[in-house]
């Protein structure tokens, strides 16, 4: 429980209203990193989450190999190419990433992006950065950074991990089956790092190691491939438009389920997908009004 953990759990975040003299600039640049032969759909999916959620600009840098797919699925982000081998995986990048890194404001990485040499080296390359930049960190990120017995000290106070139970468990050592100790397990690296940890589930946890939330939205229709995605999307869209870093993930999980939740009614658990929380998420944050 979170009462037991001794975290304080906050009231849910609100975005500011706009200026009407604003412009693209002023909502953040998001850069995502991701996809692969085959899983081309994941990272797409995260950038059209962020779009959804509000950034300013988003920008998806994917191997060579899969680059038409992504740009196709949405005219509203821009696409670069990162280098790849004859299977589609990274090859080393770090240079590239550090280029494309200078212009963006918050980065994302992981999802559809397998592991190997070429990833961790993207993954490694992220955590160095000496910057106040956030980084949210999902899946194959994940898996990366279980390969690193020193994972816990590249993490840093602007970062979000989104770790689902079998990849906390690869993170932490504590098993996907023992939920409680996974939760203390992550309340306990929020206070040895900083980082906020995002671990996703029926009721997702939240925590930062000072502040522990557990969300209160969402249905098991959304257990199915892409939601995650769309989950690391609207946690750019909400931290290229400035709020800190535990804030914008206790919103973006409340958001992302919300959106899940009206998805639920439109189509049903059964056959809800991915595609239908991104349909959703505008009506998610126009009933932000009435919390």
């Amino acid at each position: 429980m979170v009462n037991e953990m001794t975290t304080r759990s906050p009231a849910l975040p609100q975005l500011a209203p706009r200026d009407a003299d604003s412009h693209k600039g002023d909502y953040g640049r998001v850069l995502l990193i991701g996809g692969s032969p085959g899983m081309a759909g994941s990272i797409s999916l995260s950038a059209s989450a962020s779009i959804r959620s509000g950034a300013g600009l988003v920008t998806v840098a994917v191997p060579r190999r899969c680059l038409e797919t992504v740009a196709g699925y949405d005219r509203c982000y821009m696409t670069v190419a990162l280098p790849d081998d004859l299977k589609g995986f990274y090859e080393l990048a770090a240079s590239r990433v550090a280029q494309l890194s200078e212009s963006a404001t918050v980065f994302g990485c992981g999802p559809g992006m397998r592991t190997g040499a070429g990833a961790e080296g993207i993954v490694k390359t992220l955590c160095s950065q000496e910057s106040d930049k956030p980084l949210v960190f999902d899946a194959d990120a994940l898996n990366c950074l279980s390969q690193c017995d020193d994972w816990k000290s590249m993490l840093a106070p602007r970062m979000i991990l989104t770790p689902h139970p079998g990849e906390w468990e690869r993170l932490s050592g504590v098993a996907a089956s023992d939920r409680k100790a996974q939760e203390a397990a992550a309340v306990e690296t929020g206070k040895a790092t900083g980082a906020t940890i995002v671990l996703k589930g029926s009721k997702t946890f939240v925590t930062d190691g000072k502040k522990s939330v557990h969300n209160s939205t969402g249905n098991p229709g959304m257990a199915s491939g892409g939601s995650g995605d769309v989950l690391t999307g609207v946690l750019c869209g909400l931290l290229a438009q400035g709020l800190a870093v535990f804030e914008a993930a206790h919103l973006g999980v409340f958001v992302h389920g919300r959106a899940g939740d009206l998805a639920a009614e439109a189509v049903g658990q059964i056959s809800l997908s991915a595609s239908d929380l991104l349909l959703h998420l505008p009506a998610a944050f126009m009933s932000l009004s009435d919390q």
